[in-house]
């Protein structure tokens, strides 16, 4: 490990369904950078949600403050499980676990008022006055997620599974029995059906009639959620600034997708920009503002 001074060092972590990442960075400048595999204790086992931690904190040196921004951790004994993963790692330094929108929003550009995230899950945030948040949407791929890669993608399969070479170069295997199987017996299907979901919007960018239609199904849903959170939680507002975060975004038809829908569903004026900053960036912030 970089033989750096304790006291100098943060990190954030930032940890979805797919993957999970980390940053440290001393007065500024980043020191080191990592990944590992799925981070959401409610969708992995204990022990992959250990190997992927283990992996994206290999060469991590130590640190006076980290934030752990992730997917799953509402619950207290997911965010207490994941704190104790830490504590092992980082001995003495002081340790903040908060679910992954709070990177999301704190990333997201100055003045947002409500951010939309779209990874392999989805949930719609906003910052009330007291500095905490207020949250619609999540509940997972099965029962909500709507916007979601998961989402997208198992809409795609259930289109492409009788398209054996489109789902051949995911799957390693044209043989739509072997792609049920797969997804069927996932001890975690939702990073596999998010592995899908670039086959549903580049069918939709050509326009193809399906893709436009499973898509904006879609994205209709989840403009549906981010309209009633507007008017729960930021009603009065004769505009509101809508952030986009998530890699679902890097679709230019999802974007004008959700674009559209959420302009016809909300009751007020809404301005949507996509966020360039990397959660990440939001969860380094977030473990620098930890008092030491």
């Amino acid at each position: 490990m970089p033989s750096l001074a304790p006291c100098d060092v943060v990190v954030g972590i930032d940890a979805g369904g797919s993957r999970t990442r980390a940053r440290a960075t001393r007065q500024g400048a980043v020191v080191y950078e990592g990944s590992g595999g799925p981070g959401n204790p409610l969708t992995a086992d204990s022990e992959t949600v250990r190997a992927s931690y283990r992996a994206a904190l290999a060469g991590c040196p130590a640190a006076a403050t980290v934030a752990a921004c992730v997917s799953g951790t509402r619950g207290q004994a997911q965010r207490e499980q994941i704190a104790g993963l830490l504590a092992g790692r980082f001995p003495g330094a002081d340790i903040q676990v908060a679910p992954d929108y709070v990177a999301a929003f704190l990333a997201a550009p100055r003045g947002t008022d409500a951010c939309i995230v779209a990874g392999t899950g989805s949930v719609v945030c906003s910052r009330a006055a007291d500095g905490s948040y207020r949250v619609s949407g999540g509940r997972g791929w099965i029962l909500g997620d709507h916007g979601s890669a998961a989402r997208l993608g198992r809409a795609a399969l259930e289109h492409f599974v009788n398209h054996a070479a489109a789902i051949g170069e995911i799957f390693g295997d044209s043989d739509w029995r072997s792609v049920v199987r797969a997804v069927q017996t996932a001890r975690n299907p939702a990073p596999l059906l998010a592995r899908a979901a670039p086959l549903l919007t580049a069918a939709a960018q050509t326009r193809q009639p399906w893709a436009t239609e499973l898509l904006d199904a879609e994205m209709a849903a989840l403009a549906a959620t981010a309209a009633r959170h507007i008017d729960q939680h930021i009603h009065g507002a004769p505009q509101v600034h809508v952030a986009l975060c998530g890699g679902v975004w890097a679709s230019q038809i999802a974007l004008s997708s959700l674009t559209s829908a959420i302009t016809r569903a909300s009751g007020c004026r809404v301005i949507v920009t996509r966020s360039l900053s990397d959660p990440i960036e939001g969860a380094v912030r977030l473990a620098g503002s930890i008092p030491r």
